[in-house]
């Protein structure tokens, strides 16, 4: 009797374990394809994570190109490792530059950039989304979310430091506004050229937005950034979704072998 409770127990175990392991993961998308109109490098600062290198001051950097920015690893000459620096939560941001050599966004007046951004993503479960982000002159912006189901959210009001000296960290369990990332030199504050700017902290910003249940067996179709103030700016966007894994090949070999083991206890307590 020992035996057999052992056995059953045993194959217990290895069902549960085969279960797990075909439970939901975590899918995160890199969303490049929204409208760029200026460029990181030669606008912003040199230090910066961008696409590739450019004349300061003219707007325009390499075309067609793409830089995989991991804040945890990522680090220049006069990179500072202090402050509210996020450098571990795992998000990456793909920054992908147009034809133009533009690799980020200017959202505000109608005559500067554009006077609203809206990113079409239709990705199916999609549980928090994670903008890089800065502005000029420090301001606020509102994000609408949109899902199939009629789902949305609005998050109104987030606010921004200015790229050019000034960080933040201000988490709520819907919200987190973060540094991400900051150097000290020379940048394009005050010039709009990155070779002879101002000298100061030069920051960039993480918002994460965590979506409600009501977005749960939805996809989510559409994100609407809006600026109140001079200019907000968008590098990068990420999503993170739960999604259900396909089991594995050796997965479904351990489910059969512990639902095997049931089986046959259950045949020899019949007998």
């Amino acid at each position: 009797m020992k035996r057999s409770f052992q056995i059953a127990a045993s194959a217990s175990v290895i069902a549960l374990a085969a279960l797990e392991a075909s439970s939901a993961q975590a899918a995160t998308t890199y969303v490049t394809d929204f409208t760029k109109t200026d460029n990181i490098y030669t606008q912003l600062n040199q230090e910066f994570p961008h696409t590739g290198t450019g004349v300061p001051g003219s707007g325009v950097g390499t075309a067609n190109a793409s830089f995989l920015y991991d804040p945890s690893t990522f680090s220049e000459p006069n990179t500072v490792p202090s402050g509210d620096v996020v450098a571990n939560n795992g998000i990456s941001f793909d920054l992908t530059s147009d034809a133009a050599g533009h690799d980020f966004t200017e959202i505000g007046p109608a005559n500067f950039g554009v006077p609203s951004l809206t990113v079409s993503t239709n990705l199916a479960g999609v549980t928090t989304v994670y903008a890089l982000m800065a502005a000029y002159n420090g301001t606020s912006f509102n994000v609408t979310f949109d899902g199939t189901g009629g789902a949305s959210q609005t998050f109104s009001g987030v606010g921004l430091p200015d790229f050019n000296g000034g960080s933040t960290n201000n988490c709520s369990s819907t919200l987190c506004v973060q540094t991400v990332y900051q150097v000290l030199d020379t940048g394009g504050g005050g010039s709009g050229d990155s070779a002879n700017g101002a000298y100061n902290h030069y920051d960039l910003t993480e918002v994460a937005f965590n979506l409600p249940s009501s977005f749960e067996g939805q996809s989510l179709t559409s994100t609407t950034f809006t600026s109140n103030g001079y200019e907000t700016l968008l590098l990068g966007l990420t999503t993170v979704s739960s999604v259900s894994a396909v089991p594995e090949p050796e997965n479904v070999a351990l489910l059969a072998v512990g639902l095997g083991l049931l089986g046959l206890m259950a045949r020899r307590r019949k007998a």
